[in-house]
């Protein structure tokens, strides 16, 4: 079990970076540097916020900063530590700078002690701690409320500009992190060389940008994923897989007893296969699952059970770092204030919409019923004239970032900055997890020269479409 990590007193300069106390814990880590540093944006008195870096000193010769921003929201920098070598190999000539947002990680958090690593169930939530949170939560609603995107997005800025070089400055955001990224992109004017953009979030214009529909985009993927089937030979479900599994559904829905099913979390069998696709060896695995589920084959049960090993090593990777337990409170906060149009939404009416898809999220669950202190979504901040390159890099089989929202939130983006597109032909959320051998050359060449990365694709070999 890891140790409790000791942060290192605040500072407000790059030179204030002190060798991390859990630098001995994993060998990605070994020599990292860390600062905690006060922030204060003014709008909230006496209410200042403590925010974690985490600094991977440049292999060659300096030339910057590669900020690396997470998702979520909820996501603290550890997300990114089991790869850290990748980073650092593609950026050599760049110091990799990891914030924790506020609301996560090390920085400060919603709900503290209960969120922090020395409480009961560590930074998680458990049991009564979630009582007390909530009294934390409501007794101070205006300082709540601040964990907000916007105030994150102003973070960012007082990070770059103080905890940075002045030399190159380029930012890397995942998911919501390049939501964030964007946003921050509009505080920051030309203060940045270059933005990458991983599993692009759609523009707020988009329909799917609402996620409470979130369920719609996973079923896209996993109905896609079916019709693959239906066209390979070496699938076990054949040319009629779709109309199998919709059968499956409807037996599970009439209270059929399947052996094997019981092996589902929950039982929800349409939640643990949307879950599945963002894993490529647990996603290739599904079709065979719905074949022995439709033919009561006791197989069955073997096959989720590796299917959930798969998942589980795939995610152990980020969750073994002590700091990765994801904000359920922040996630719940942001994303029922400035992602969720429909805040009326009821765990019945959600029950009613997820019966006639074949895979689901979890993520409307979060916005049902959302009992967490919400604060109305701020008035969007105006596009800037001209903004830096921007490289967006997505999966065709994203399960929670369509591909084709990404692109036409590409061409929207045309009109400010030089946009490149580099498409991972099957690659599931977050491609920097499943796609390194395909990205190493176009962004080595995008921290070097950004305005000469054109839109490209190529595909994965960890996220080929393969049947078992």
């Amino acid at each position: 079990m890891l140790t409790a990590f000791t942060a290192p007193e605040s500072g407000s300069a790059q030179s204030d970076f002190v060798a991390c106390s859990d630098q001995g814990l994993h060998s990605n880590l070994s020599d990292s540097l860390c600062i905690r540093t006060t922030v204060d944006h003014g709008d909230m008195p006496n209410r200042p916020v403590e925010l974690f870096v985490r600094k991977f000193p440049a292999r060659g010769e300096h030339e910057g900063e590669l900020w690396l921003i997470a998702g979520g929201p909820g996501e603290s920098g550890a997300s990114f530590y089991a790869d850290m070598d990748f980073f650092r190999t593609t950026f050599p000539n760049y110091d990799i700078m990891v914030p924790d947002h506020r609301g996560t990680g090390y920085s400060s958090k919603l709900c503290s002690p209960e969120e922090t690593a020395d409480s009961v169930a560590g930074m998680a939530l458990a049991g009564e701690e979630w009582g007390s949170c909530f009294e934390t939560l409501y007794a101070d609603i205006p300082r709540a409320n601040s964990f907000s995107q916007r105030n994150a997005a102003r973070d960012l800025k007082v990070l770059v500009s103080t905890l940075g070089s002045k030399k190159k400055t380029l930012i890397y955001g995942v998911s919501y992190g390049t939501s964030l990224a964007l946003e921050y992109a509009k505080l920051a004017g030309s203060a940045i060389d270059g933005l990458i953009l991983d599993s692009l979030t759609p523009a707020p214009s988009d329909p799917l940008r609402d996620l409470s529909y979130r369920s719609h985009t996973t079923n896209q993927v996993g109905m896609a994923l079916l019709e693959h089937c239906a066209t390979d030979s070496t699938c076990s479900l054949g040319k009629d897989a779709i109309e199998t599994y919709r059968a499956l559904l409807k037996d599970l829905d009439a209270g059929a007893e399947i052996p094997g099913i019981d092996q589902v979390p929950n039982g929800n069998l349409r939640q643990f296969l949307g879950l599945l696709l963002d894993v490529p060896a647990a996603r290739n695995r599904i079709p065979a699952i719905i074949s022995a589920l439709s033919a009561r084959d006791p197989a069955a049960e073997q096959l989720i059970e590796n299917a959930i090993t798969s998942v589980e090593a795939y995610w152990g990777e980020i969750t073994q770092f002590q700091q990765a337990t994801s904000s359920i409170p922040l996630s719940a906060i942001i994303s029922g204030s400035e992602f969720n149009d429909r805040p009326d939404l009821t765990a019945e009416v959600l029950a009613e919409e997820k019966s006639a898809l074949g895979f689901t999220s979890p993520l409307p669950s979060l916005l049902a019923n959302n009992r967490f202190p919400l604060y109305p979504s701020p008035p969007k901040l105006a596009m800037p004239m001209s903004m830096p390159p921007i490289l967006i890099l997505q999966g065709t089989m994203d399960p929670k970032t369509p591909y084709d929202s990404a692109v036409k939130r590409g061409a929207l983006l045309q009109a400010v900055a030089p946009v490149a597109i580099f498409t991972l032909v099957d690659a599931p959320h977050a491609v920097y997890l499943s796609s390194q051998d395909c990205l190493t050359e176009s962004l080595s060449l995008f921290a070097s020269h950004p305005q000469e990365v054109s839109s490209q694709s190529c595909t994965p070999a960890n996220a080929a479409i393969t049947f078992p």
